[in-house]
């Protein structure tokens, strides 16, 4: 229930957090100010649809990437859209969660998934909270719990999920 928090989602307007071009690996997130460890960073944005949805669009999606955060609520099987881009909240808005890449080895978040209160009504929110102390400049990075044999087969080029 944190005002900032709810603000931050609303807004897509969060603090500390710049894009930048990583060439062969693309956009990435670097902080432009230091998080403690179990700060929240930023969410994950987009439609909420269910799991069934999610992977019937990934089936259409060409090349490696695509921005679908699947996770559960108990029985139920859910996927946040950030592939539908812009989201149809925030038309003019490049969300910066979309654009945390993977690493399994070097993560410094993890994604919490929560129902928060918002003045339209509850919503399911991806949360990413620092694992252990940010520094200045460093890039923001989540393990995506994907390995190249379960993410489209081994014959692509989909060297970053080994990172």
């Amino acid at each position: 229930m944190d005002p900032w928090i709810l603000a931050s989602i609303h807004t897509q307007k969060w603090t500390g957090l710049a894009f930048k071009d990583f060439d062969a690996k693309g956009q990435g997130v670097v902080a432009t100010k230091s998080f403690v460890k179990g700060s929240i960073v930023c969410d994950y944005h987009g439609k909420v649809i269910t799991g069934a949805e999610g992977r019937k669009m990934i089936e259409s999606i060409q090349g490696d990437m695509g921005y679908l955060f699947f996770f559960r609520d108990g029985e139920q099987d859910l996927c946040v859209d950030a592939e539908t881009f812009p989201c149809e909240c925030h038309p003019t808005e490049n969300t910066i969660g979309r654009r945390i890449n993977h690493s399994s080895k070097r993560a410094n978040l993890m994604p919490v998934h929560c129902r928060m209160n918002f003045p339209e009504g509850r919503m399911y929110v991806i949360l990413f909270k620092a694992i252990r102390d940010i520094h200045i400049c460093e890039e923001l990075l989540f393990d995506y719990g994907v390995k190249r044999n379960s993410f489209r087969g081994e014959g692509l080029n989909l060297e970053w999920l080994d990172e």
